[in-house]
């Protein structure tokens, strides 16, 4: 290589490593990780925004990476249901048993809901079955409120196709995901409250009932007040 041809050769590797350190330092500058993701929300927002199916919003969320859960499971559980449902009922994030099957609630706590749903007239097929974080945690651990926030675009869009008359919402996490990061089931539960105009009822989560068979009594009272809000028969 000739003196002068060196001699550009290395300026240009010079020219690239400043541009390389200037776009790390760009990257490490306070704020900057904050603003590309907001930037990727913001973006993610308008599409969902636009979509009109329930179908649509569901092969938009199966290949969602929107957070670190979707490497640990086998894949995403979105929803299942009739799509202009009156009633939506909204745990906190799918088990072992949901995240083998791809369905929602098809476990022990599951079974309980079934029954549940049952003993209030309906089919399982005639409400809307969902959770706040569509992936499993690992170990079956509780979502944390980064892993709610990340996931509620999701609910919200599910929320807006569907337009129920009332969710119901099954435990502590899903509680605090829709209503206050503060909450207490223990003293929420059978209190109407409200989220995105839509009418909330808190109640206990199935998988408490199995562990507690003394919560099932409260829990039938607050589904009665629910099938009331939503014009639907109560059983005596």
């Amino acid at each position: 290589m000739r003196p002068r041809d060196e001699e550009q050769f290395q300026q240009q590797g010079l020219d690239f490593a400043r541009e390389h350190d200037e776009s790390k330092a760009e990257m490490l500058r306070p704020g900057a990780k904050d603003a590309m993701g907001a930037h990727a929300d913001s973006g993610q927002s308008r599409l969902l925004d636009d979509l009109d199916t329930i179908d649509a919003l569901r092969e938009v969320a199966l290949d969602c990476r929107r957070c670190h859960l979707r490497a640990t499971c086998k894949g995403v559980v979105f929803g299942e249901g009739k799509p202009d449902a009156d009633l939506v009922f909204v745990g906190e994030a799918p088990g072992a048993d949901e995240d083998r099957l791809g369905r929602p609630f098809v476990g022990r706590a599951g079974k309980l809901l079934d029954r549940i749903i049952a003993a209030a007239g309906l089919q399982r097929n005639l409400v809307y079955i969902t959770n706040i974080v569509k992936c499993r945690p690992p170990e079956n651990r509780t979502p944390s409120e980064f892993e709610r926030d990340r996931c509620m675009p999701y609910l919200r869009t599910q929320m807006r196709l569907i337009r129920p008359k009332i969710l119901v919402s099954m435990g502590a996490a899903a509680t605090q995901g829709l209503i206050d990061a503060d909450a207490r089931i223990t003293r929420m539960r059978g209190t109407w409250q409200e989220w995105n105009g839509i009418r909330v009822m808190p109640t206990f989560h199935p998988a408490a009932l199995l562990r507690d068979p003394r919560k099932k009594a409260p829990v039938w009272e607050d589904i009665k007040m629910v099938l009331e809000a939503a014009g639907y028969e109560v059983p005596s």
